[in-house]
C-alpha cells in the first residue's frame, strides 16, 4: 500500500487566478488559468511541531517518549524525532496595494531585517501582491538581491489577497525541505467586483491544508483614522491554525517590525516527527480533496499546561500502485 497525499482541490483548480511567472518582473494577472496541483506519493507524514507554555515561551528538552500522535482517534508510533536544527524555505508574501503607501518604508525594512536574519541554510523570496503579484528572481540569501526587489516595491491596486496566497503556495511547494510563508496584509481581499481575487477565502484555507507549509499571517491594524480597520482576522487566524503557524495583529509599524523577528524565532524553535499512519483508508471517492480527511493531533504526555501548534491534518488516499 502506497500512501498518497494529494495536494490539489476541484475548487481551487476552478478558481485560482494567478499562476507562476516566467520573469521575475511579470505581474500575474486575475483570469490567468492553470492547473494548481500539488501532489506527491509520500509513505510517511512529516510534523513540525512547536510546544510553548501559557506565556507563550518554547519549552525545549523534550524527548520523543514525550509526544502522543493521533491520526484519527488512532495512536500512531513515531519513526522519526529530531530537535535539531533544520533549515527552512520561506516565501514572505507583502501586500502592495495602495493603502501601504503610508508605510512602505516600515514595511521594506521588517522584509529587509527578516531576509537579513535567516538562520544558516535558511532561504526567502519575495512576492509583492495587489491586483496582481510579481516575485523576486529565486529563493535565495542573498541580501542584494532582496533588497533590489524590495526597492521596486511601488504600491498600487486593490488587494488580491486570496489568489495571492494560493499562488505562493504554488510557488514554495517545488522547493523540498521545511516550508512556510510569511504574509502580511493591512485589509481583506478586494473580491473581484473590486479587482480582488477570483478565488474564495474557502478555498484559499482549503489549499493551505493541503500544502505542508507552516502560514504566519501578520495582519496590520493601524490604518484607519478612528482605529478601525479592514483585516479579516477569522480568516488571518483560520489560515495560520490550520498549518501550525500563529497570526499576529500589530497596531503600529514600530510593531510590525516586531512580528516579522517574532516569525523569525518561531522557525527554529520546533520539533521534527515523522510516522509511517497505521490505519488503511477508505477506497478514494472522486472528488481529489474529499478522498479523505485526516486529522492530526499532537499531545504532550500529562502536560496539559502545554500548548501544542502544528498541522492540523492531511488529505489521503490509496493508491494500489507500486
Amino acid at each position: 500500500m502506497r500512501w498518497v497525499v494529494t495536494f490539489s482541490t476541484m475548487a481551487v483548480l476552478m478558481a485560482a487566478s494567478m499562476s507562476v511567472a516566467q520573469e521575475p518582473s511579470e505581474p500575474l494577472r486575475p483570469g490567468q488559468t492553470g492547473r494548481l496541483q500539488f501532489a506527491v506519493a509520500v509513505e510517511t507524514v512529516t510534523l513540525d511541531v512547536v510546544v510553548v507554555d501559557r506565556k507563550g515561551r518554547f519549552v525545549p528538552g523534550l524527548t520523543e517518549d514525550d509526544f502522543i500522535i493521533l491520526d484519527g482517534a488512532s495512536e500512531q508510533q513515531i519513526t522519526f524525532f529530531s530537535d535539531e536544527f533544520t533549515p527552512v524555505t520561506t516565501m514572505l508574501m507583502l501586500d502592495s496595494s495602495s493603502s501601504v503607501r503610508s508605510s512602505l518604508s516600515a514595511i521594506q525594512t521588517a522584509a529587509y531585517l527578516f531576509a537579513q536574519n535567516l538562520s544558516e541554510g535558511d532561504t526567502a523570496r519575495i512576492g509583492l501582491f495587489a491586483s496582481e503579484v510579481r516575485y523576486g528572481e529565486r529563493f535565495s540569501r542573498n541580501l542584494s538581491e532582496h533588497y533590489a526587489f524590495l526597492r521596486s516595491m511601488r504600491p498600487a491596486g486593490r488587494t488580491a489577497l486570496y489568489d495571492a496566497i494560493i499562488s505562493g503556495l504554488e510557488e514554495v511547494s517545488v522547493i523540498d525541505g521545511r516550508k512556510s510563508m510569511l504574509v502580511f496584509t493591512d485589509g481583506d481581499d478586494a473580491g473581484p467586483a473590486d479587482q480582488g481575487s477570483t478565488a474564495s477565502s474557502e478555498d484559499t484555507l482549503e489549499a493551505a491544508k493541503l500544502s505542508e507549509v507552516t502560514i504566519y499571517t501578520v495582519g496590520f491594524t493601524g490604518w484607519g483614522p478612528d482605529g478601525s480597520d479592514s483585516v479579516n482576522r477569522p480568516f488571518l487566524n483560520s489560515l495560520a491554525e490550520a498549518t501550525g503557524g500563529r497570526a499576529f495583529f500589530p497596531e503600529d509599524v514600530d510593531a510590525v517590525r516586531q512580528a516579522f523577528t517574532d516569525v523569525q524565532d518561531d522557525l527554529h524553535r520546533h520539533y521534527r516527527m515523522a510516522y509511517a499512519p497505521l490505519e488503511t483508508l477508505e477506497p478514494a471517492i472522486s472528488v481529489e480533496f474529499a478522498e479523505g480527511w485526516r486529522p492530526l493531533e499532537v499531545r504532550v504526555k500529562d502536560r496539559d499546561d502545554l500548548v501544542v501548534r502544528t498541522r492540523q491534518g492531511y488529505y489521503a488516499s490509496t493508491d494500489e500502485s507500486p
